[in-house]
């Protein structure tokens, strides 16, 4: 009998420990079931993110389509409006250069002339410089028939101005003395 109590209590124990799991159990599942619920909250404002999301993306994606054919359209024009503008351009520089073709044109035919009359002043001073050496070639001939007595009387001039200078310097003496021949006489008189 003492075996049987200990059976029952044996087997109390392992009830208490089945009830036990059983309440592990039990909270586990409860757990489970508030995640699952949460996850399923979740689940649900996701769903819905989602489909707002597929609704934005599905109009954005018709204004893209929208924006394309603008932007093709867009892009035509520009090419056109390119080709114009490259037309006008080549037009313009065209105008321009014609402009400075002819400025420079009139430029160069008046250099021109002043060139022709340039050259026909320089062939009337070839010819005057012709005729200055040939006067000059004449002076050099009569200054080679110079004889050397002529250069002797470049050295007696020469020598007739040293005697001036020395005549004036002599006078200079003369009348320092007289001047100081009348002081001294003055202050004879004086006395």
């Amino acid at each position: 009998m003492l075996q049987k109590i200990k059976e029952l209590m044996q087997t109390k124990k392992e009830i208490d420990l089945i009830n036990k799991n059983i309440e592990e159990n039990s909270r586990i599942i409860s757990d489970l079931k508030a995640e699952l619920e949460s996850l399923r909250k979740e689940l649900s404002v996701m769903n819905s993110s989602q489909k707002d999301f597929l609704k934005h993306f599905e109009s954005d994606l018709q204004i893209i389509k929208n924006l394309k054919e603008d932007f093709g359209k867009e892009l035509v024009d520009f090419k056109m409006l390119k080709a114009q503008l490259q037309k006008r351009i080549l037009e313009k520089f065209e105008e321009e250069l014609q402009r400075d073709l002819q400025i420079n044109r009139e430029a160069l035919e008046k250099d021109m002339g002043d060139f022709t009359e340039l050259r026909k002043k320089a062939a009337e001073m070839l010819s005057r410089l012709s005729l200055t050496s040939e006067e000059i070639n004449k002076f050099i001939e009569i200054s080679r028939n110079i004889k050397k007595e002529d250069f002797e009387l470049t050295k007696f001039a020469r020598y007739l101005m040293d005697m001036d200078k020395e005549k004036l310097e002599l006078m200079r003496k003369i009348d320092t003395l007289e001047r100081l021949v009348s002081k001294i006489r003055r202050r004879e008189l004086i006395r």
